[in-house]
């Protein structure tokens, strides 16, 4: 709906997931910067976890396109990666961190929109049509 108020063309269900995804991955590049930058709040001992969320977070960039330009498989990555992620969002505030609460709203609105509109009957006949 928002896509067609700012361009006045109206995008699927597909299309919608495959930005949301996008967007994802883009939060999770941007987190992997952030982590590397040095802080006194925010204490990371860098190495494997931040690379592993970069890499994630690129190939949340780049398997978009692949299902754009349709490939099942590719799909099949997106849609887990964000079952991962939308588990990992719960699991990163679990403990003695309040002040990451805003870290499920952030993250976790994001991945359930990503499901909401790949695994809906509308999304998954536009990836059939694709090929």
């Amino acid at each position: 709906m928002l896509f067609k108020v700012l361009t006045g063309t109206e995008i699927g269900h597909l299309q919608t997931g495959l930005i949301l995804s996008q967007i994802g991955g883009l939060l999770l590049v941007f987190t992997g910067f952030f982590l590397l930058l040095p802080s006194s709040s925010v204490t990371v001992n860098g190495g494997a976890p931040i690379l592993i969320l970069l890499a994630v977070g690129l190939i949340r960039i780049l398997a978009p396109i692949l299902v754009g330009r349709g490939s099942k498989i590719a799909f099949w990555v997106v849609i887990f990666l964000s079952v991962l992620k939308l588990l990992e969002c719960f699991i990163a505030t679990i403990g003695n961190n309040p002040e990451f609460i805003w870290y499920i709203p952030v993250t976790g609105l994001i991945e359930v929109g990503v499901l909401i509109h790949l695994l809906s009957p509308i999304g998954r006949a536009e990836l059939h049509a694709l090929g």
